[in-house]
């Protein structure tokens, strides 16, 4: 690890506290960090700055001769850049398919969402993604987000609203609030954005994704989302065999969408 990077995200870390900022000076985010510089090669760490405070994310390389563009990779709120749950597998082997891939490190989600810490939030994830998107410029082809549970989530409302940059494609993993008006909320932003949407989820992810399943089908055929495919895989998402089927899923539609 570079001393300029520790210097910087050590320096970032005091910015957080001094702020005083609820959501970026989230313990847990920073013991994510911590744990991040210690355990991965320094050139997979990739500094992005928002609102001038600095947050990490993970870059990894093309590993093929042509190039498809970069995937964005937006964890949910109580993971990490890394996560066990897809993530690290997907940010892997999808270099293998011709994709720069970013992940970034989410922001802690609020202990209440109210309107206006929700508000606040999704501001924060705008900031983040709008500036993977910048980095995403440096990197010719296509980009598509995947996002993860509450992330997912939010990642609806804002590219239903056009506060982000629409993507040529996005991928929600087990996306959910925990909060049945807010859920109700991302399935109509699902059916009335224009991106091709991929909504995989397991059959144990929490009942907060299983049981709006049926309202973003029925949502999406109202609003006649014309790219929108929803697959239920069986297991977690912590399991190989799972990874496994939801990286040949990714692939796949991907290819039949010309991606």
């Amino acid at each position: 690890m570079s001393n300029s990077i520790v210097y910087s995200l050590v320096i970032a870390v005091f910015i957080y506290i001094t702020t005083g900022n609820a959501y970026a000076a989230s313990t847990t985010e920073q013991n994510f960090t911590a744990d991040l510089l210690r355990q991965l090669p320094s050139d997979e760490i990739l500094e992005l700055s928002a609102s001038q405070q600095i947050f990490i994310s993970l870059q990894r390389e093309r590993m093929t001769s042509y190039t498809k563009g970069t995937i964005i990779f937006l964890p949910d709120a109580s993971e990490h850049a890394a996560s066990p749950k897809h993530i690290d597998m997907l940010r892997q082997q999808l270099t293998y398919y011709g994709w720069y891939t970013l992940a970034l490190m989410p922001p802690a989600l609020p202990l209440t969402l109210e309107q206006d810490t929700l508000t606040d939030y999704q501001q924060i994830i705008a900031e983040r993604m709008s500036a993977a998107q910048q980095q995403a410029q440096q990197h010719s082809g296509a980009t598509i987000v995947i996002a993860q549970g509450s992330s997912a989530a939010i990642l609806n409302q804002l590219f239903a609203t056009a506060r982000l940059t629409e993507p040529a494609a996005f991928i929600m993993l087990g996306a959910f609030l925990p909060d049945q008006k807010l859920n109700q909320d991302m399935a109509k932003a699902l059916a009335t954005h224009h991106v091709p949407t991929l909504d995989i989820s397991h059959e144990q992810d929490n009942s907060w994704v299983t049981s709006q399943l049926p309202l973003r089908r029925q949502l999406a055929n109202k609003y006649m989302k014309a790219v929108y495919r929803q697959r239920l895989i069986n297991g977690s998402g912590y399991s190989d065999t799972s990874q496994q089927w939801v990286l040949q899923e990714i692939y796949g539609w991907l290819s039949s969408v010309g991606l």
